[in-house]
């Protein structure tokens, strides 16, 4: 595959088929700078008006080797919720078929990613609430318990108690 630069990010794409090959850290790049992805949309091909769906492809799943490792990638919905479906290899970077980088720019533009951001601490903070609502109905475990009132606990108590009776009537 050969390099292609989107303003100063070098990316690799694909003669047959243009997709794109990101590294991880330019496309961290991309994310964040308003700059990278204003390059992005300029160089993208103009939005077709309907995904061409090759014959048999419905519904079948296509796991795509790491271009630097050779493992098969993940493929994730980026940022849980774009409806772009990636292909990433955690250690190494992003394959993005044609015009997919384009549609997660838009989708960051439009405010997308601080959207699932917020939507996450959301949720983070939701699932504590209900841990600390599920520990103050719990109370101490049964175990705890058990060891704190047990009947050694109790004559041990009740010997300390004598003895300092003992000590106070004398």
């Amino acid at each position: 595959m050969p390099p292609v630069m989107i303003d100063t990010t070098a990316t690799r794409e694909c003669g047959k088929c243009g997709g794109l090959w990101i590294e991880v850290a330019a496309f961290e790049k991309i994310c964040a700078d308003r700059e990278q992805q204003s390059a992005v949309l300029g160089a993208a091909s103009p939005v077709p008006v309907s995904k061409p769906v090759a014959s048999g492809a419905l519904g079948k799943i296509n796991y795509a080797p790491c271009p630097q490792c050779g493992q098969f990638m993940n493929r994730i919905n980026f940022a849980h919720c774009s409806g772009v479906i990636v292909d990433v290899c955690r250690g190494h970077g992003t394959w993005f078929d044609r015009d997919e980088l384009r549609e997660i720019v838009e989708f960051i533009r439009q405010g997308g990613l601080e959207s699932s951001r917020q939507k996450e601490k959301h949720e983070i903070e939701y699932q504590r609430e209900q841990l600390r609502t599920q520990q103050l109905l719990s109370g101490p475990s049964s175990e705890m318990f058990g060891r704190l009132h047990s009947d050694e606990d109790r004559i041990s108590g009740l010997s300390a108690a004598r003895g300092l009776l003992k000590f106070l009537i004398e």
